[in-house]
């Protein structure tokens, strides 16, 4: 079945918009990226670039926003085309706040400061990297309308959730093995930025799941 519009401006509108919300999500990847190196190595000056880049994200989802509804209003799209339009809305709003966690983990790394000589585990690294590899699945997911990848997203947030508790029952113990105390606000703010990250893993599953809606018009359990 051939799905070009009769009116050719329509097919312009609805892939422009596929084109800015893919935009946006490669935007957003990349904080996640830089956000996550600073997990290993503490740069201050990136942290605070990465929350003024937020910004940019901030215009882009207006920008989709108003072009969602420019199209709505001029097209009174129906059926599939509406759903497109309408996962796109939500997906879009779903990448804001995706940067947002990024730039709170930005901000976290700022408040931090420097890693503490007693401080010897990457594990919030790792979860970082498994958050950003699974976040890229679901970006592809869209792009490439592909039901297969949209599928693994949902299994590999298990795994970045079992991370995310050895994590968590880590830093506590790292904590309390501490006796000159110096770890203990560093540590706390890397429980702050694993939550952070177990959040982006949370919102990549959504995003799975609204391309899976918008491909078989139902969702998935």
């Amino acid at each position: 079945m051939n799905d070009t519009h009769i009116v050719s401006t329509y097919d312009e509108d609805l892939n422009l918009l596929k084109t800015s919300l893919t935009e946006l999500g490669l935007k957003v990847e990349k904080q996640i990226f830089r956000s996550v190196n600073l997990t290993k190595i503490i740069n201050l000056s990136d942290a605070k670039q990465i929350i003024e880049d937020d910004n940019e994200i901030d215009s882009l989802e207006i920008v989709i926003r108003q072009q969602s509804i420019a199209t709505l209003s001029k097209r009174q799209p129906l059926a599939d085309d509406l759903r497109k339009i309408i996962v796109a809305l939500k997906i879009c709003s779903i990448l804001e706040r995706i940067g947002d966690h990024a730039s709170n983990i930005a901000g976290r790394i700022i408040t931090a400061k420097r890693v503490p000589d007693s401080y010897q585990t990457d594990s919030i690294n790792q979860l970082g990297v498994l958050v950003l590899q699974n976040f890229s699945k679901a970006l592809s997911s869209y792009d490439q309308q592909s039901k297969e990848i949209a599928k693994v997203v949902p299994s590999e947030d298990d795994r970045i959730n079992s991370l995310y508790e050895t994590c968590f029952r880590e830093h506590l113990h790292l904590m309390m093995e501490d006796k000159h105390k110096e770890s203990i606000g560093f540590c706390t703010q890397m429980l702050f930025i694993a939550k952070e990250l177990e959040r982006i893993g949370d919102l990549s599953k959504v995003i799975s799941k609204e391309v899976l809606y918008n491909l078989e018009g139902k969702y998935e359990r």
